[in-house]
């Protein structure tokens, strides 16, 4: 009897050693669910999937961010608001280079104009500036891209019959006004000698009746921080709008900094854009942390016979941040809406929150990248 317990006892040990052999074989070890199951429950274990990005929801505050860079703004500006944004036309001949105030915009647009060159918009909203200059006359693309957000446009003047129609548009305008708003330098030639302190145009504008939005402008295009699909490669960045104006973004540490080849310069090399303070003492290159081009056909305004770009319809658009890139189209129906941004795959383009310098180019416009 002892004998036959022995064998039965070394038979069980042999069939549990078999069991549990089994069992280790079936393991799953590449699944990424585990289950465990018993005769009471099932527990399931759910891994990761690797290297999935997360993206930090972005909703846009009308009452707390800025419209022109998505960024969320200091309590000490919520007493401000709601204000208008305001536009200043700025000249980029040569001869007005540099400029004073554009570092203190909440975001710069560039358009072409006549002679292959550009000028700017410099907007303001929560910023402000005592020295921005020198400021220039209006040209046809102006009202097209400040319309949306219900702001002003500041100029020292237009090619007849201009002005009325930006009016018309419903953009008003605030035409060269008197000192200490605005006021001419002695140290520059006319008509690169007008300067404007933003404040203080701002309450002239006020005096006009030209009332601010409630409760604040929408954003132009989407801001967003979903750029997981964006490529690398954009260290430094070429937008040439004619044979006369290229203009270069190098990535820095942080931002963008901006040079110029001008084809009117003697020698036609890139050179460092910089801005120069009203001291006259401090210089530094002009920067930016995103760079948004959007191109649209190139036509002779029929009022002025100016060169314009069209910025209503659907236009490839490139957007640019931190060394990254993406390519999409734009799209928009009328001047008073704001555009979409959208990729190969009809996925919505979110711009990074940031500083902004958007470049309105032509078509036939050059817009290359390289990762040196």
């Amino acid at each position: 009897m002892k004998k036959i317990y022995i064998v039965l006892l070394l038979l069980s040990l042999i069939a549990c050693s078999s069991e549990t052999e089994v069992a280790d074989d079936q393991v799953p070890t590449t699944s990424t669910n585990v289950t465990s199951e018993d005769s009471t429950n099932t527990t399931s274990v759910n891994t990761p999937e690797d290297n999935t990005p997360i993206v930090e929801e972005y909703i846009f505050d009308i009452e707390r961010m800025s419209a022109l860079t998505g960024l969320e703004i200091a309590p000490e500006l919520w007493l401000k608001r709601p204000r208008r944004v305001i536009a200043f036309k700025i000249d980029n001949n040569i001869n007005a280079r540099p400029q004073s105030g554009l570092q203190e915009a909440d975001a710069v647009y560039e358009l072409l104009v006549e002679g292959g060159m550009t000028r700017f918009l410099a907007f303001f909203l929560d910023n402000s500036s005592s020295y921005l200059g020198p400021v220039r006359s209006a040209r046809p693309t102006d009202p097209t891209v400040i319309r949306p957000y219900g702001g002003t446009l500041v100029v020292s003047g237009a090619t007849g019959g201009l002005i009325p129609t930006i009016r018309q548009s419903g953009v008003p305008v605030l035409e060269e006004t008197g000192a200490p708003a605005m006021f001419r330098i002695s140290n520059r030639n006319a008509p690169h000698n007008l300067y404007a302190d933003t404040e203080l145009v701002r309450s002239v504008i006020n005096d006009k009746g030209y009332y601010f939005l409630q409760p604040g402008p929408e954003p132009l295009y989407s801001f967003g921080n979903d750029q997981t699909n964006w490529e690398e490669g954009a260290a430094r960045i070429t937008i040439k709008y004619s044979e006369f104006t290229t203009v270069i973004w190098k990535l820095g540490e942080t931002t963008y900094e901006r040079f110029i080849i001008d084809g009117y310069a003697p020698n036609k090399e890139a050179v460092a854009h910089n801005f120069i303070t009203q001291d006259g003492n401090y210089t530094d290159i002009l920067k930016t942390q995103t760079i948004v081009v959007i191109q649209g056909p190139l036509y002779n305004d029929e009022n002025t016979t100016l060169p314009s770009i069209l910025t209503v319809g659907v236009g490839p658009v490139t957007v640019f941040s931190d060394g990254k890139v993406i390519e999409g189209t734009w799209r928009r129906n009328d001047i008073t809406q704001p555009f979409t941004f959208t990729d190969s795959d009809q996925n919505a383009i979110f711009v990074p929150p940031s500083s902004q310098w958007v470049h309105i180019v032509p078509t036939n416009g050059e817009v290359t990248w390289t990762n040196s």
